[in-house]
């Protein structure tokens, strides 16, 4: 078995005292759920059956640990049964505006729990498809309902978290089938305009999210108004140099399980299959990218190279580099950085898709939105 890096802790003045704080407790409590609530760190090496006992061990500790996650009073959270996929839609108050009280007025923190009810979109002037993370293996709509919640605060828009399907059980492309078919029912269904839309996602969503981009221009589906990636893993054959130079700073990606994760994920499909890393993919005809990542992670070359390539391709696309922080440091709202990043990424979402007035109706007849 091994354990966490001896280094993940180091401080970095980089980082402001909050993040450095919340960095070492960070740190404390994965080796924690690491070593109690999974047995411990499997070797790279260790037979698939223990490599996918882990996964479903860590699965659910993490619904477990996240399922009370607090947050704002004034979100509502529904499940959402009327989707292809399941999943929830989030909505805070601001995305409502006016009618939904202040935009930046405080609420206490309570914990929400999914009800149900009928579709948002049609008290919103904005709607997020967000793709959750966990190496394609772990993660739901309620890992990150908290941080659909912020991110449909500083978006003002309703968020949809679709729980698509996960590895070892669902190899590739059941992830990508299922996104792709919550992206279509927002598009042909629900009649949503794609000039109205926001795609996102972290980490193996991140990566997730471009892979649906590219398969939506391959089908001929109208792209989004812009795209956000936060710390995105976009190369799973693992050739960037920080998979290796980080390893020893990450506080959470164990580089040696990376490897495993994307194998149980791509299945039989090659790792480096543009399919299954959106680094190797034309991006030619994304619409306008944003990159988040911090400076301490292993997967930092995988942000920086795909806005490079985008870039290549003739798309708008621009990234954020942290020092000092840590894989999708965007989930822990206490830390100034992390506010910081939310804010930026809300900005850009309301930027590229400003407040319609009577110009863009929020939905339009399906035969527009499709041809």
């Amino acid at each position: 078995m091994t354990s966490a890096p001896p280094d993940a802790n180091v401080v970095d003045p980089a980082a402001s005292w909050r993040a450095r704080l919340v960095r070492a407790i960070f740190v404390a409590s994965v080796r924690a759920v690491r070593e109690l609530g999974a047995g411990g760190l499997p070797d790279a090496d260790a037979p698939a059956a223990e490599l996918e006992a882990y996964a479903l061990q860590m699965r659910e500790a993490m619904e477990s640990l996240t399922a009370r996650t607090p947050m704002r009073r004034d979100v509502t959270v529904t499940s959402a049964t009327s989707m292809p996929v399941p999943g929830r839609f989030v909505v805070s108050a601001a995305a409502l505006g006016s009618d939904g009280g202040p935009r930046d007025a405080p609420a206490e923190l309570d914990g929400a729990e999914p009800v149900d009810g009928d579709d948002p979109f049609d008290r919103v002037e904005r709607v997020v498809l967000h793709l959750h993370g966990g190496v394609y293996c772990l993660g739901s709509s309620t890992t990150h309902a908290a941080f659909g919640a912020a991110l449909s605060q500083q978006a003002r828009a309703a968020v949809v978290l679709p729980d698509y399907r996960l590895a070892p059980e669902h190899p590739y492309p059941a992830a990508l089938d299922d996104a792709l078919a919550a992206y279509r029912w927002l598009l042909e269904e629900q009649g949503i305009h794609p000039s109205r839309l926001a795609v996102t996602g972290d980490s193996a969503g991140g990566g997730l999210g471009a892979s649906l981009l590219v398969r939506a221009r391959q089908l001929g589906l109208p792209q989004p108004a812009c795209y956000v990636g936060i710390s995105p893993w976009t190369d799973l054959a693992g050739t960037g140099a920080s998979i290796e130079e980080l390893a020893e700073r990450d506080p959470w990606l164990p580089a040696p399980l990376v490897v495993p994760a994307a194998k149980a994920y791509a299945g039989d499909a090659a790792l480096d299959d543009p399919a299954i890393s959106p680094l190797y993919a034309d991006l030619a005809g994304l619409p306008p990218v944003l990159i988040h990542v911090g400076g301490d992670e292993i997967l930092l070359d995988d942000a920086t190279r795909f806005v490079d390539a985008c870039r290549a391709h003739g798309v708008d696309a621009s990234v954020g580099r942290f020092p000092g922080l840590w894989h999708i440091f965007h989930l822990f709202p206490g830390i100034p950085e992390g506010r910081d990043a939310l804010r930026e990424i809300g900005g850009f979402v309301r930027r590229h898709i400003p407040e319609s007035g009577a110009a863009t109706p929020l939905r339009t007849p399906t035969d527009a939105v499709t041809s």
